[in-house]
């Protein structure tokens, strides 16, 4: 588990960057020995209130370079039936539980990990990344690595 809290003002960083959730990330990574998330992660369930989150997000995490959200996307790497399907669970843009939509995200990759997710099952999860954040523009982010 790898957590980070950014600076308080919202003017004292660039808000298209997400410095905070990188360093989580790292740490998260670091201690679960991840070298590539692209190659060692079966499935992520990202907590992503807003549209664009998801784009920072995944760049945030290591999935992509920086600026390449989108394009990461339109390949489809983030399907289901993508290398590294994000959210199977269906995520949060829908509704968000304020408060828990970080801890719902552990569950729903112990779910996966048990292959006890149904329809929304990753066939031969192993290893799942769990991810929330807090914040004015995501200043808090935490990342969780979980394995079978």
């Amino acid at each position: 588990m790898g957590n980070c809290y950014d600076v308080h003002y919202l003017g004292d960083r660039d808000l298209a960057d997400c410095d905070s959730l990188v360093t989580a990330a790292k740490r998260a990574y670091s201690m679960a020995k991840i070298n590539d998330p692209l190659k060692e992660i079966d499935l992520a369930e990202i907590s992503e209130e807003y549209s664009y989150q998801e784009l920072l997000w995944t760049e945030g995490l290591g999935f992509c370079g920086r600026g390449e959200g989108g394009k990461w996307m339109e390949k489809g790497i983030s399907q289901m039936s993508g290398s590294l399907p994000i959210n199977p669970s269906g995520g949060i843009l829908a509704g968000n539980p304020i408060g828990v939509a970080g801890a719902a995200r552990v569950v729903e990759a112990v779910t996966q990990l048990r292959g006890e997710a149904g329809a929304r099952q990753v066939k031969g999860a192993k290893t799942a990344l769990a991810h929330g954040y807090t914040g004015a523009c995501g200043q808090s982010h935490c990342v969780f690595i979980l394995s079978h």
